[in-house]
């Protein structure tokens, strides 16, 4: 799927994590410490954040979107829709997007929307987000992407548990009618590769029993239950690579766009060096392929706004960038957004 739109922009961005910073040395017990600089070596992870108890996804993106509201006087009374992107709601049911509705004090009058998405969760909720934004009378569109992966993580899966980090991120979306504002978006999906990575229980197929809950080691010596994140690593190493590139390369074709004309590209941080085997693909520098996973781990959807907001200082001006999202379902997505001027806050730790 491919769409393009004209006068809708991001107008403003913010960004909360837990304040809770784990470091590789935590998982000590369980790797080397060669093992443990292998992975800092390779996958570049040196810290993640992880939520506290109580802490949900929804409660990191409150404070970010409060820090919108306060920090930089967006009007709350001006959303007309709240779009909500994560794979860790509060409930199966309600909505948590209608939980924070209430929350923010927004209006009554406002459409509320939950999209359970993963790694290239916020380049489709932007899309849907832009979307909104552009049919409505004087749209501006509230969109929060959160999650709180270490809890569906097992602390004894050397394939997950090192992986993942916890954060929010709040965006305001408004149809401006700026002409210079253009977006473009292709999207792409794997289905026949879904159980690449899964939760295999706990939903309405297979729903949690007894069995669930109890732990079971596999021949990687990895133990996990089936109510824990499983991925096979290998598989989705093999689809990034293979799929990810052409991806990037199809959509500046359909924009008009060349490489050298894109300020930016912004890729979902999953692993360093998926990243530079990507720019090698591009022909891009690594100058212009920026990276923050050291900090932050790997935090699905929130991992795109979480970059943007670590480069504060490099987006103080209008700037041409390409923003990739790659993981779960298998799903991959790719926008380009051209002459964005974006307010961005600092980082809230709660």
């Amino acid at each position: 799927m491919y769409q393009e739109f004209e006068g809708v922009e991001i107008k403003a961005i913010s960004a909360c994590v837990p304040e809770n910073s784990v470091g590789n040395q935590h998982f000590s017990e369980m790797l080397s410490e060669k093992e443990i600089r292998l992975f800092e070596k390779t996958v570049g992870i040196i810290n993640r954040r992880w939520a506290g108890d109580g802490i949900t996804a929804s409660d990191l993106g409150f404070h970010a979107a409060e820090m919108l509201f306060e920090k930089l006087k967006i009007d709350r009374n001006e959303i007309n829709c709240l779009i909500f992107v994560s794979q860790t709601p509060d409930y199966k049911l309600p909505f948590s997007s209608n939980i924070l509705q209430e929350r923010l004090k927004l209006p009554k009058e406002v459409l509320c929307l939950d999209i359970n998405a993963g790694c290239a969760g916020f380049v489709q909720g932007l899309s849907t987000a832009f979307s909104m934004a552009k049919s409505a009378d004087k749209g501006k569109v509230l969109f929060i992407a959160a999650e709180t992966m270490s809890k569906m993580l097992s602390q004894k899966d050397r394939g997950t548990t090192m992986l993942f980090g916890d954060g929010a991120a709040a965006i305001v979306v408004e149809n401006t009618g700026d002409s210079k504002k253009k977006a473009f978006f292709n999207f792409f999906s794997d289905g026949a590769n879904a159980d690449a990575i899964i939760i295999p229980d706990g939903g309405y197929r297979s729903p949690a029993t007894v069995e669930s809950f109890i732990a079971e080691e596999d021949e990687k010596m990895n133990v996990k239950t089936r109510l824990n994140l499983s991925m096979d690593g290998a598989r989705v190493f093999d689809f990034t690579l293979r799929e990810i590139g052409p991806g990037i390369k199809h959509l500046l074709e359909k924009a008009g766009k060349t490489a050298e004309e894109v300020d930016y590209f912004l890729l979902h941080q999953s692993n360093h060096f998926i990243i530079k085997q990507i720019a090698a693909q591009l022909g891009v520098s690594m100058d212009k392929m920026p990276v923050n996973i050291e900090h932050f781990g790997n935090t699905s959807g929130v991992s795109i706004p979480l970059l943007m907001v670590s480069m504060k200082a490099q987006l103080d001006q209008p700037r041409t960038m390409l923003l990739s999202g790659y993981g779960v379902g298998l799903n991959w997505a790719n926008c380009l957004l051209e002459n964005m001027d974006i307010q961005i806050t600092d980082f809230k730790e709660i």
